[in-house]
């Protein structure tokens, strides 16, 4: 079985169900785990994202607005490979390629027809749910149901360590300038780390807010989580971002998580995500190992 998988989350689903040799496709964002990096990608971004956080909105929207998409696959590839399976998302139209995009490929290029996997989890069970669904139309059922059974379990212990602790409100940024607060199914993990998220309910998709709109809420933690970025580049974003950040979380603790690798994709390594989230919000129940890979605190310079 050939197996292509055009987002992130999907490939590292893919994997975890053992089926990396099937791999024969991925996207350009696609990284982990190690070993797929030399497999052909297949998609590229029309964004220059070595732009600033605000110039990539720009571009963005600007694209959106002609009715066109952020990303292009390389059809001429895709039809080299004639893949058995693809896997894809309709979530977000600047996550990943769209699943409107793969059938324009599909109907264009390709002689036989894939099965076609589309993926688009808002709340964390989605997630566990789209690794069951791929598990069984990779015909790997009681593979999937192992991995979501050792998150689960894990979960179940993380939530018995938390019992006695204090419920705090956390303010997660997933784009800085304009500012986007994170939604989907950071509140659902945030819960589980025994947390509330700030303005946005389980499920519902993230939105950008005005410095303004902060002002009226309470929250105890800041942590920034750009779709994207990781560590170091969020800290270079925050410095250059024209938002005084100093002032609008003032006394408050500010930390910067791996958003890219971890938080914004919806796969088997949420379950570290929320490890991590459980780290920062209550470091006296969870050991802090904070790195460059994973989470680190920082000081907003006035």
């Amino acid at each position: 079985m050939k197996i292509v998988s055009l987002i992130p989350s999907a490939t590292e689903i893919v994997c975890s169900l053992g089926l990396i040799n099937n791999l024969v496709g991925i996207s350009h964002e696609c990284d982990y785990p190690q070993g797929i990096e030399k497999l052909p990608k297949l998609t590229k971004s029309k964004v220059d994202v070595n732009e600033t956080s605000y110039n990539i909105n720009e571009n963005i929207q600007s694209i959106l607005e002609k009715g066109l998409s952020v990303y292009e696959v390389d059809s001429e590839l895709l039809q080299k490979i004639d893949p058995d399976v693809i896997i894809t998302q309709s979530h977000c139209s600047v996550c990943a390629v769209s699943i409107e995009d793969v059938r324009k490929c599909l109907d264009l290029w390709l002689k036989k027809k894939p099965i076609l996997i589309d993926l688009k989890p808002n709340y964390f069970k989605d997630v566990m749910d789209d690794i069951l669904i791929v598990g069984e139309k990779l015909n790997t059922p009681n593979e999937a149901s192992k991995v979501v059974e050792i998150i689960n379990k894990e979960i179940n212990v993380i939530k018995k360590k938390l019992n006695s602790t204090n419920t705090k409100n956390v303010l997660c940024i997933e784009w800085i300038e304009p500012l986007m607060i994170a939604g989907n199914w950071i509140p659902e993990i945030l819960r589980i780390s025994n947390a509330e998220n700030v303005l946005i309910d389980s499920g519902k998709n993230s939105k950008f807010v005005s410095a303004g709109e902060l002002s009226s809420y309470k929250f105890d933690i800041v942590i920034f989580m750009p779709c994207g970025f990781d560590i170091s580049r969020t800290k270079l974003e925050i410095k250059k971002s024209n938002l005084d950040f100093h002032s609008l979380f003032k006394k408050k603790e500010v930390f910067v998580v791996d958003g890219n690798k971890f938080f914004n994709r919806p796969g088997p390594r949420l379950l570290e995500s929320i490890k991590i989230l459980c780290e920062i919000i209550h470091p006296d129940v969870f050991k802090p190992e904070p790195s460059l890979e994973r989470w680190v605190a920082i000081k907003l310079s006035e």
